[in-house]
């Protein structure tokens, strides 16, 4: 009962977050599963953790879809720059999706803590002027896709964090740049979470598919759902600069948050 009342209070928050900053949660659902795995079923912290990024990539897939359709619906949504990365981040996203079982715990856990401190530098650092280049050519383009897609599933996010600073110095707006990030981090959910599962060993139980812990579907992903398209309806009510000091201030926390949590 402890477990699912705590996943379903992290649906509601995780929720709000992916409609308000175009991210899928993955910062707070990894953890959150690999807390349940290890501490209410005894399962190994490595077990617990790659099913915690499985599990966040396979919820991104229906809290990815409501905030994009949502976004799209709103007209919150420009095709062409999501056309420029889409190719890239689908290969991205199934690359690391198949070698992610092999990739030391440890590198996973650095990589939490060192993106979120960088791209809330960034952000910051922007905030009263952006530059005007103009996006690299598409091959350039599609590799930055290839790029992030792979971060954001070594560690289990929608890749709101990469895509949304990226896009804010190419001069798109903080609104625009999260619904092209909400389309780009769908895209990223499904290609990850499918190769996860074609590369999965069999002898995962405890309610679990592959990697992808059933439960946390349930009470997390589905009540998360409701609040992302609140959420992503509140974000053209909120002026811009407040979405970019907020969204700062998240990944300043969330860095904070994981650089003192040892599981």
């Amino acid at each position: 009962m402890i477990e699912i009342f705590l996943l379903i209070l992290a649906g509601m928050f995780i929720g709000t977050m992916a409609g308000l900053f175009g991210i899928g949660g993955g910062l707070l659902i990894v953890p959150v599963v690999t807390y349940c795995l290890v501490y209410f079923h005894s399962v190994s912290f490595e077990v617990g953790l790659l099913s915690g990024i499985a599990t966040s990539l396979a919820s991104i897939i229906f809290s990815g879809l409501t905030a994009s359709l949502t976004h799209i619906t709103n007209r919150n949504f420009d095709s062409v720059i999501f056309q420029r990365f889409a190719i890239g981040v689908l290969f991205g996203s199934f690359t690391i999706g198949f070698y992610l079982k092999h990739i030391p715990t440890e590198i996973i856990k650095i990589c939490f803590i060192v993106y979120t401190f960088v791209a809330a530098y960034k952000i910051i650092k922007k905030q009263a002027k952006f530059s005007h280049k103009p996006f690299p050519n598409i091959i350039e383009s599609q590799l930055i896709g290839y790029v992030f897609a792979a971060i954001s599933g070594l560690i289990g996010i929608g890749g709101g964090t990469l895509f949304v600073p990226y896009l804010l110095r190419k001069n798109i707006s903080p609104k625009l740049a999260v619904g092209i990030s909400s389309v780009l981090g769908l895209v990223i959910g499904v290609g990850s979470s499918v190769s996860l599962l074609l590369a999965a060993d069999n002898n995962n139980t405890n309610d679990m598919i592959g990697y992808i812990y059933v439960p946390a579907i349930l009470f997390l992903t589905l009540p998360s759902l409701i609040f992302v398209k609140l959420s992503a309806t509140w974000l053209l009510k909120i002026p811009d600069s407040a979405i970019k000091k907020s969204f700062a201030c998240l990944l300043v926390a969330i860095g904070f948050l994981m650089l003192a949590n040892q599981y």
